[in-house]
């Protein structure tokens, strides 16, 4: 992404070299936290701090997906990229809570037979 940021700068588009510079820091906050869960399932941490790790790279995820939705929202490839952006951060986030041991609510009685 910093090479991208000084290619668009030569190419004198500051819009575009904004928008890769604020997609720099979602993404190495994901890393460091993806790093982080990897390291710690290495130590055999608690499920809880595996969990807690990949609840933070999700949500850096999620906001990463906002930001790459925004780089051309005219054209389909970004759009698509987003969304699937967006549902990989939001099953991270579900795995992360599921490892910690949250507890997701079931449905009550019958409403989840409704379609």
């Amino acid at each position: 992404l910093e090479g991208a940021v000084k290619e668009s700068e030569v190419d004198e588009d500051y819009k575009l070299k904004k928008s890769i510079e604020d997609m720099i820091e979602p993404t190495k906050r994901a890393a460091k936290c993806l790093e982080e869960a990897g390291a710690s399932i290495m130590q055999r941490d608690a499920l809880g701090v595996v969990g807690g790790h990949l609840v933070s790279c999700g949500e850096a995820i999620e906001l990463l997906s906002v930001k790459v939705g925004g780089l051309d929202a005219e054209r389909e490839e970004g759009k698509l990229a987003s969304q699937r952006m967006l549902y990989a951060s939001q099953q991270m986030i579900v795995a992360g809570k599921e490892l910690a041991g949250e507890k997701k609510e079931k449905p009550k009685g019958k409403s989840w037979l409704k379609g």
